[in-house]
């Protein structure tokens, strides 16, 4: 009786020894540099909430600048026994020996933010924002606007407020104007009003004061930009020569701008903004690795993060994340 109670204890503590080994059986490893910036600290938060959710564990490291440190870190996580890590490289030439030692130790790798390649100049799978899909979702938001806003198409110009020095700003604006004109098909693309700006808000009011001055048979107008202090500074534009809110239609983009927008409650022009929450870039990136690694999914080339609108009606779930 002594010998079988025995192997049963031994195998009562193998089996705690294994649900242990489960519930930590997954370890995730997350590099980011400048740890002390919002955007990278809440990037982790968003890691940490994904792991937690599926019962895996995660280690961060921040590297700051530090290439060398980013290197060291991915060998630390490899010996730690992580079986996937997400990277924000501080320095993109680093993305070859990074992506080598991954490969090397098995480990499934996926870049945030920056993308990286390996020696052979294959990319590394990607999260991040894309610009193009970002002004899509602008545009489609614009659309809807447009389309409640009961306007006479005949009323209308469309405004593109653009910093032509930034391929990030003009691929937003090309995405906004995509999207509403394909949705849209009696506005033509060359009646399209070009405003160019320096990407500031001041600049903006300046330039679009000049266009609505311009332009005074065209009773309302519908503008997007590269971030929101083209798109509110286009609303402070229009307010300031006698335009009503109700006269204009914008959707900025990045977030900035939402608590000089909506926390005075009073409506303008500017209708929305299309925030980049920096938890799903965390978030998105472990689920991605949690997948490859329990499932063997396959993991995508690129898979790009989506803004939130944010705007009147709901600025008040954003307002704490938003205005501190």
């Amino acid at each position: 009786m002594g010998k079988y109670t025995k192997l049963l204890g031994s195998a009562i503590a193998l089996c705690s020894l294994a649900n242990a080994a489960s519930a930590d059986d997954i370890k995730i490893g997350y590099i980011n540099k400048m740890g002390d910036h919002p955007w990278f600290v809440a990037e982790v938060v968003g890691a940490k909430k994904a792991a937690e959710a599926a019962g895996a564990s995660l280690v961060s490291q921040d590297v700051q600048f530090n290439a060398d440190m980013a290197i060291t870190a991915v060998d630390t996580m490899i010996g730690d026994g992580v079986k996937g890590i997400a990277i924000v490289v501080p320095d993109r030439g680093i993305g070859p020996v990074v992506a080598a030692r991954a490969k090397e130790a098995g480990v499934k790798l996926v870049a945030v933010d920056d993308d990286i390649y390996h020696e052979d100049g294959t990319k590394v799978p990607f999260v991040g924002l894309d610009s193009y899909n970002i002004g899509l979702a602008v545009g489609d938001e614009l659309s809807n606007l447009y389309k409640a806003s009961g306007w006479d198409a005949s009323t209308v110009m469309i405004a593109s407020i653009e910093d032509r020095k930034a391929d990030t700003c003009m691929q937003r604006n090309k995405g906004a104007e995509d999207a509403f004109l394909k949705a849209n098909p009696e506005f033509k693309r060359e009646d399209i009003a070009r405003v160019a700006y320096d990407n500031t808000m001041v600049n903006s009011i300046d330039v679009m004061t000049t266009t609505l001055t311009a332009n005074p048979q065209i009773s309302n107008w519908i503008f997007y930009s590269c971030n929101d202090d083209g798109v509110l500074g286009a609303a402070r534009a229009m307010e300031n020569s006698g335009y009503a809110a109700e006269n204009g239609i914008g959707v900025g983009i990045d977030g900035s701008r939402a608590c000089d927008a909506f926390g005075n409650d009073r409506a303008s022009a500017f209708k929305g903004t299309m925030w980049f929450n920096p938890e799903n870039q965390g978030k998105v990136a472990v689920n991605l690795l949690l997948g490859a690694i329990k499932d063997g999914k396959e993991l995508p080339e690129n898979t790009y993060s989506s803004p939130e609108l944010v705007n009147m009606s709901n600025f008040a779930d954003y307002k704490e994340r938003l205005c501190n």
